[in-house]
């Protein structure tokens, strides 16, 4: 027997008493505006932990543990193809086109809050940041899995492609905002 935990309301009780304590604290040093979109980007990566890892087993179970490793860059669009010549245009071809554009959404809110909450964060700084927090979600799975406490999830090279260019990409239009706007100096845009 083993218990399966969801750490999504613990962690949102965190974040709550975290802007608590934020605006009895720091009352006069930061505008109320900026703690509110810090603690959306808190509950943000909350909910960025359960759609990429989920529940944790307690204890780890063997029979979930596993490595699934996938090191061939764009092995989407050769899955894509396998799945068309198969089958054609139907659930499954479209439920892979689904999850690989859900892999380019996943970090475009970390894009933007990027730009937003660190004032002087240049692009290939917001990229290399996109990177890492993609790694870290990758090489999380990888390990939690191997120990068995997650189900298998896969390392994938595509989801760091594509997470990474989500990032990008929202880092870019929120540089543009910020810049339309009249606000330069919520954002550098040295080497953009």
């Amino acid at each position: 027997m083993f218990l399966s935990v969801d750490l999504m309301v613990p962690s949102f009780i965190c974040v709550f008493i975290y802007f608590l304590y934020d605006i009895v604290k720091n009352r006069k040093k930061t505008s109320f505006f900026r703690k509110i979109v810090f603690a959306s980007f808190l509950v943000y990566l909350c909910v960025i932990w359960h759609l990429t890892i989920g529940r944790i087993n307690i204890p780890p179970q063997a029979e979930y543990s596993g490595a699934d490793i996938q090191l061939i860059p764009f092995y989407f669009m050769i899955d894509w193809a396998q799945m068309y010549q198969e089958s054609g245009i139907d659930w499954f071809f479209w439920n892979s086109v689904k999850l690989t554009f859900y892999n380019v959404l996943l970090l475009i809110p970390f894009g933007a809050y990027l730009a937003v909450l660190w004032r002087t964060i240049t692009f290939k700084q917001a990229v290399v940041l996109s990177f890492l927090a993609s790694l870290t979600i990758e090489s999380l799975q990888l390990v939690l899995s191997a120990t068995g406490l997650i189900m298998v999830r896969t390392f994938d090279v595509d989801d760091l492609i594509l997470n990474t260019l989500g990032g990008a990409v929202a880092f870019c239009v929120s540089a543009a905002v910020c810049r339309a706007l009249g606000n330069k100096k919520a954002i550098q845009t040295k080497g953009f």
